[in-house]
């Protein structure tokens, strides 16, 4: 498109922004999961004494094998850059129909409580995958999302109400958060 409505010399800017916002999300999402991976999951189970020299030496390996894990994807034969698309669509919809009735329950429900937060997070996941490989998304015309969020959010409300009341300290925290002169 902008080979086709700009000239030369706006073309090649931009594409090279949009090729620099490629590169710079890439490489951010890159050191996050390797980050994540040393500190959250490497460190404290598999070696709670590594150095930070061994834990700098896995996170650039890390970061090397889901290089060539997002080469492959990349470089595949066939739908190559729809078969992305399609995983980050199912992606999106996966975390929205898991985290979107939770995110929007904590922030407008005092009552809500971690067992009914849990109980969202698993059950949208769950119906969202689900709708998914059942076929049900072609078959109806409705993504994922949508099942995935309201069986959630049914699910948080169900539980919430069936467990007790969260403490007085987390009822006190969010009626900070939520009271008219909060910054």
């Amino acid at each position: 498109m902008a080979r086709r409505f700009f000239p030369a010399g706006i073309c090649g800017l931009l594409l090279a922004a949009i090729i620099a916002a490629s590169i710079s999300t890439a490489d951010s999402q890159l050191l996050v999961a390797s980050s994540s991976f040393t500190a959250d999951l490497y460190k404290p189970f598999f070696r709670k004494k590594a150095t930070e020299k061994e834990t700098l030496f896995v996170g650039r390996v890390l970061v090397l094998i889901l290089s060539l894990i997002a080469f492959v994807i990349a470089n595949s034969k066939g739908s190559g850059a729809q078969a992305i698309m399609d995983m980050v669509e199912n992606a999106w919809g996966a975390f929205g129909a898991s985290f979107g009735s939770t995110i929007l329950l904590s922030l407008f429900w005092k009552r809500f409580n971690y067992q009914g937060a849990v109980a969202g997070v698993i059950s949208g996941f769950v119906i969202d995958l689900g709708w998914l490989l059942t076929g049900m998304t072609a078959s109806t015309g409705i993504f994922e999302i949508v099942p995935g969020f309201f069986g959630s959010l049914v699910a948080a409300i169900i539980v919430t109400k069936l467990t007790s009341a969260p403490n007085e300290e987390a009822v006190a925290i969010f009626e900070q958060g939520t009271s008219k002169n909060a910054d």
